[in-house]
């Protein structure tokens, strides 16, 4: 898997993507401070939902290969400015999470919101069911 960086608001689903990711029993684990486990870095939402902390996801971006964005199918409103994914120095890869919980409408709206911020790619998952997670895996190998 390449090095990642996972950023998304608060229950967007940036560390149960990652316990997915890595064949970990799915269990709700607040993200308190930037943790890494192999090659994911996951960060906690108020990175990215309060503009002090902003800065912290740029360096922790530094030595990473990608950027995962996420967005929660299940939030109507984005936290991600548009163009965000300038901020970053490496590419970045926008992901709809939470997709078995949301309508079509709510998955198509989390993809603009991505799209908004920059992300040129989006893929669309459930960590809990697996839709989509083929796919995902596929693209970060």
């Amino acid at each position: 898997m390449r090095r990642l960086l996972m950023v998304g608001s608060v229950g967007c689903g940036k560390t149960t993507l990652m316990q997915r990711l890595h064949g970990q029993e799915i269990r709700y684990a607040k993200t308190e401070t930037i943790t890494a486990e192999d090659e994911v870095v996951d960060t906690p939402g108020e990175y990215l939902e309060l503009p002090f902390y902003k800065h912290a996801l740029r360096l922790a971006s530094f030595d990473r290969e990608l950027v995962v964005m996420l967005a929660s199918a299940t939030v109507a409103e984005s936290r991600y400015p548009p163009g965000f994914a300038t901020f970053f120095t490496v590419p970045v890869l926008g992901v709809v999470t939470q997709i078995d919980r949301a309508g079509p409408d709510a998955v198509e709206a989390a993809e603009a919101h991505l799209r908004l911020a920059g992300a040129t790619e989006v893929l669309r998952v459930s960590a809990v069911t697996g839709e989509g997670m083929a796919e995902l895996e596929a693209r970060l190998a």
